[in-house]
């Protein structure tokens, strides 16, 4: 399977859906995602989706393809090549990427109804069907499969019961002995982020939790190169952006029929949340103002919209009511997969041909 082209590209697709803000099912609070126990110490990124809220919503339809079912680029459906639809079996999903890696690099732990042998093979088949080399390895207890046919393969791991890993080279190394428990898990701030975006009374918990931890390295580096050209109030606010050490996204559904957006971000100093919390409203002004977004259907979302600064904490919330967004959504999907009408061909000319010598 090609690097970033199959499980893993659709899986992020359909998370990016729900960021928009789409319905999403009401589903008792669970215990944290097992997956999350495969995520490495150096993750920067965390992504979190309760995968079952995902296929519950009406709008991840048009990606699943006809019928609901998983369609992989380059490969067609899933279930032709695998015997069946893992991505129908997904209870949760867990993405993430590490500090300092290759740009784009990442990796995926997951869980679901599927036994390790019914994975190997499906991973075998699909490697094989796209003229590769699948090679069996082991680590910490786990079976890995790679095609060593491609010079960036991906690389899938497999152990009883879970979770189930797919990465590249070394960060799945590293994935394995986190999930095995020989290795650092990930940093602190990412579960203190997660307990911060926890519900309130009265809502049901997220189907979607982004937590990132932004090196200090690239902050400053970033904060070098702008220099002396932080000249104006609103440049400097947009500098202040670079002192955000840490930050988390919430969507889940609301009570009474909404759905809920909750950030929070964690900043160097208190002065720097002040200055974010400045930019964001103005910037929630300047679109409350948008009739295009508003004809979508954002409107409810940037009407509710309320940051609050405490300290060197920053939280902003805003819910709108679910079938609404649905809607807005569901447009923007329409919008982008529209194809133009097809150039008009010019009709032959009617007119006799000239004479010979004319």
């Amino acid at each position: 399977m090609r690097a970033r082209r199959q499980y893993t590209l659709f899986f992020l697709l359909v998370v990016a859906v729900v960021a928009g803000g789409f319905w999403m099912a009401r589903r008792p609070r669970r215990d944290v995602p097992e997956a999350l126990s495969a995520v490495p110490r150096d993750a920067w990124l965390v992504l979190a989706a309760d995968a079952a809220a995902l296929r519950a919503s009406p709008v991840a339809a048009p990606l699943l393809g006809a019928g609901g079912r998983t369609v992989v680029p380059g490969l067609g459906p899933l279930a032709d090549a695998c015997g069946f639809d893992p991505v129908a079996r997904l209870r949760d999903l867990v993405v993430c990427a590490p500090e300092g890696g290759e740009r784009g690099d990442f990796g995926v732990a997951f869980t679901g109804d599927f036994t390790r042998e019914e994975l190997s093979r499906c991973a075998d088949r699909v490697i094989r069907a796209r003229a590769g080399n699948p090679v069996a390895s082991t680590r910490e207890g786990y079976a890995v499969l790679e095609d060593v046919a491609d010079p960036a393969h991906a690389r899938f791991a497999y152990r009883d019961g879970g979770p189930f890993l797919v990465g590249r080279g070394a960060w799945l190394d590293a994935m394995i002995d986190a999930a095995s428990g020989k290795g650092e898990r990930a940093r602190t701030t990412h579960a203190a982020l997660r307990e911060a975006l926890a519900p309130r009374g009265g809502e049901g918990p997220p189907a979607l939790e982004l937590t990132a931890v932004l090196p200090a390295a690239v902050r400053q580096k970033l904060r070098a190169e702008l220099g002396s050209e932080i000249g104006t109030e609103g440049e400097r606010a947009y500098a202040a952006v670079l002192a955000v050490e840490a930050a988390g996204l919430s969507v889940g559904p609301g009570a009474g029929g909404t759905t809920e957006l909750h950030v929070e971000v964690r900043c160097e100093t208190a002065d720097a949340c002040t200055q974010v919390k400045g930019l964001v409203e103005r910037r929630r002004l300047s679109f409350s103002r948008d009739l295009g977004l508003r004809l979508v259907g954002l409107g409810p979302l940037l009407d509710s919209l309320s940051v609050d600064a405490q300290g060197a904490s920053l939280s902003v919330r805003s819910r709108a009511p679910s079938d609404e967004l649905a809607r807005a959504l569901q447009r923007l999907v329409d919008s982008r997969t529209r194809r133009p009408p097809p150039a008009a061909s010019t009709p032959p000319s009617s007119a006799p041909p000239a004479p010979s010598g004319s």
